[in-house]
């Protein structure tokens, strides 16, 4: 088949696995990408050194409004129409306006959505999904990431819809037999962002209890406790690739905060901390225990007090940590969570719609 993957672009487990991943199964795959319409934000590859010009592309990319985005959308027409794809997957299409969708359309293309964040949560600006909101009914199908948006759809009176859940890769997140001496060993590790829903309480309880703690990702510094968590850990950054696998896999225990912004219930680092054969431990939800059940492939907390005793548990009690750990990584492999298993999914979906 012929495949046009749409979106950002702007990172490597995205889109672009996607892309791959559905070339590795036989399809001809093409992209079009968004990032260099608006050069100088966040992602972009090139600094734009005038300051003026940063902030005009900025705000176009931000507000979603402007030349910018209606260059994009009138190349991303004419993309489509040259490549002739079977379908057409647009990943996060908040730069997407919904009359090119209804264009493409009318033209006869099949054209899928997914989103990886929840446009129906009141939490984000207004102009963040409105394009993306306008344009679902034009969609043939829309994916989506958690249950919960299932029944958001439902609501609005869109049905052709269908769950497909985040994913690792296992080129990227792998157990490493041989692990060397470096900088993430410890006993307890979270690799994400900050966000403002109390989960810096818990990294805080965590290293209040006396327990060796490393904690990565952006945005700490919007913490309230950023000066004292930079006092007691050190430089908090980001990891990415080797980097982040490597961490992974240096902790006993890896932990999970579910994205209140997005209602998550549960998220990708599942996935990838499990596939390093590392244990997880994360707040509860029924979804998630329904992937790992409790006790048995992984272990969940509802409050800090049950999370501290947890890691104090299974610090101590490391044949249960690593016999629960193995048994996540078997439920993984067994149950298809990679993303090949995704990219089969979406075609499954093509060849029951087309």
């Amino acid at each position: 088949m012929k495949i046009l993957i749409v979106g950002d672009f702007h990172s490597n487990i995205h889109e672009k696995a996607l892309a791959d991943a559905f070339q590795s199964l036989g399809n001809q795959v093409e992209c079009f990408s968004w990032w260099q319409y608006f050069k100088g934000y966040q992602y972009g590859r090139e600094n734009q050194k005038n300051f003026l010009k940063k902030i005009y592309f900025k705000a176009q990319n931000k507000f979603l409004i402007g030349p910018a985005l209606c260059r994009l959308n009138k190349d991303f027409f004419k993309k489509s129409r040259d490549f002739s794809p079977d379908f057409i997957f647009i990943y996060r299409g908040t730069h997407i306006f919904p009359d090119t969708i209804k264009k493409l359309k009318k033209e006869g293309f099949l054209v899928f959505g997914y989103n990886n964040d929840d446009p129906f949560n009141k939490k984000y600006p207004f102009y963040v999904w409105r394009h993306f909101i306008g344009g679902i009914f034009y969609y043939n199908h829309i994916f989506a990431y958690r249950k919960k948006n299932l029944d958001d759809y439902k609501k609005i009176g869109y049905d052709k819809t269908s769950l497909l859940r985040s994913y690792y890769i296992k080129e990227k997140n792998f157990h490493l037999e041989k692990l060397h001496k470096n900088d993430y060993v410890c006993d307890v590790i979270f690799v994400g962002h900050f966000e403002n829903d109390g989960r810096d309480e818990y990294i805080k309880a965590i290293i209040d209890a006396g327990i060796n703690l490393k904690l990565y990702g952006p945005e700490w510094e919007k913490s309230r406790y950023f000066e004292y968590f930079k006092k007691k850990l050190g430089e908090i950054k980001p990891l990415f690739g080797e980097a982040y696998n490597l961490a992974l896999n240096s902790a006993k225990i890896a932990l999970v905060f579910l994205s209140k912004l997005n209602s998550d219930t549960y998220t990708r680092r599942c996935f990838e901390i499990i596939a390093a054969k590392t244990f997880m431990l994360s707040e509860y939800s029924d979804d998630l225990n329904s992937i790992f059940e409790k006790g048995k492939e992984a272990d969940y907390f509802r409050n800090k007090n049950e999370m501290i005793d947890k890691i104090k548990y299974y610090l101590n009690n490391k044949n249960a940590l690593g016999k629960i750990a193995q048994a996540g990584y078997d439920r993984l492999i067994k149950d298809g969570h990679e993303v090949i298993n995704r990219a089969k999914e979406v075609i499954r979906v093509y060849n029951k719609i087309r």
